[in-house]
């Protein structure tokens, strides 16, 4: 019943203050019923604006605490202009003389039109009536049920196609090669016993009948590292092998360079198999490969120079690559053992002296050295010539067989 007098008394204020305005150049009145008690009523028509300036609409009555918005009534002389719901909530001045706030939209009164001056746009609704201010414009009515603008929705994450996809199951051919890739053997000189011959322990020499020849004598490098790659795949790397060393003669196996006549410093000594020769007990440089679950070892000799070497006082320079296929390949298995040896036999060795048997006055030094060498091995001086011998070797590239 209050909302009853309280609409009756709104229509009078208006109608009264209509009578003295200026006519409306082209606007249709269409007035709202208001809603009842509080509920979601009918919808309200939209009033039209005028041209300049429409006749202030009726007032939709506000529920006793929360009811539907009043019908939205035809703008006054400064009738504000309710924004189609926008992003941001703000109040519509439904223009009369003193706009009133505008609740939050409700769920389905219509939308007042704008008069010449705009109102603050309201906050979006699914629906609600804009109560039209009259002449002193009353207060319009809180939202109904729905009004507040829904905050947006996360972002959803990628679908199952949408992810690059990831690489094969194989490892990376090169990257089971790299245990070995910038591996150095040394021999250095610990005392000087001739011109161009030197000591290579101090005090005794160890391991004289070692049944395998290839570990004979002192051990100046003796490291084993476990290869990577997928255990039951064979790998091959082609290896670029570098350094100074003695010639050392080995029986059995296949040599390189046995139809290729090279010079120092570019000798090459690779052989795949054989043994170490016993007729004398020069240096050998070796990588022993041994596959998981094998007893069996294949030995691959660095320094197999002879011929065109010769097992003397000399020293030669090396500086070879290994084939990529064939028998004469650098072959394992993923998860291999590979034993890295440098052995001296009568631990007693060549000096780097150059080619001269007799003197020292021409040591060597390897230009070109691999960048990976040089970086994992920092401390060692590849510029200068080394008191002693050595052996590097660079992994080029590997293939999955």
């Amino acid at each position: 019943m209050k909302r009853v007098v309280l609409v009756s008394l709104g229509l009078v204020l208006v109608a009264g203050y209509v009578g003295c305005l200026p006519a409306d150049d082209g606007g249709v009145v269409n007035t709202g019923k208001g809603g009842s008690n509080g509920g979601s009523g009918p919808a309200g028509t939209t009033g039209q604006g005028g041209d300049t300036s429409g006749a202030a609409g009726t007032m939709g009555a506000g529920g006793d605490t929360s009811g539907d918005a009043g019908t939205t009534g035809i703008g006054g002389s400064v009738a504000g202009t309710t924004g189609a719901g926008g992003s941001a909530a703000g109040t519509t001045g439904a223009g009369g003389s003193a706009a009133g706030t505008t609740g939050a939209a409700g769920r389905g009164g219509t939308t007042g039109a704008g008069g010449s001056a705009a109102g603050t746009t309201g906050t979006a609704g699914r629906g609600g009536t804009t109560g039209a201010g009259g002449s002193a414009a009353g207060t319009t009515g809180t939202a109904g049920r729905g009004g507040t603008t829904g905050t947006a929705g996360a972002t959803g994450t990628a679908g199952r196609g949408g992810t690059t996809g990831s690489a094969g199951s194989g490892v990376d051919p090169m990257a089971a090669a790299e245990p070995l890739n910038g591996m150095m053997l040394t021999g250095p000189c610990m005392q000087n016993t001739e011109v161009n011959v030197c000591a290579t322990v101090a005090g005794a020499c160890p391991d004289q009948n070692n049944s395998d020849i290839a570990l004979r004598g002192v051990k100046t490098t003796d490291k084993t590292i476990t290869m990577g790659g997928t255990a039951g795949v064979t790998y091959t790397a082609v290896l670029h092998v570098q350094g100074v060393v003695e010639s050392k003669n080995y029986t059995g196996g296949t040599d390189q360079n046995s139809a290729t006549s090279l010079s120092s410093p570019n000798m090459d000594g690779w052989r795949n198999g054989g043994t170490p020769g016993t007729n004398n007990a020069y240096n050998v440089y070796m990588l022993r490969v041994t596959n998981p679950g094998s007893t069996a070892h294949t030995d691959y000799f660095l320094n197999s120079l002879d011929p065109p070497g010769v097992e003397n006082h000399t020293t030669y320079g090396i500086n070879y690559m290994t084939p990529a296929s064939g028998n004469l390949a650098f072959t394992f298995q993923g998860g291999a053992s590979i034993r890295v040896v440098a052995a001296d036999s009568n631990c007693s060795m060549i000096k780097n002296c150059g080619p001269s048997p007799t003197g020292c006055s021409a040591p060597i030094i390897i230009s070109g050295v691999e960048s990976v060498t040089m970086t994992k091995n920092a401390s060692f001086n590849f510029t200068t010539a080394y008191n002693g011998q050595w052996v590097s070797v660079a992994v080029k590239s590997v293939t999955q067989n």
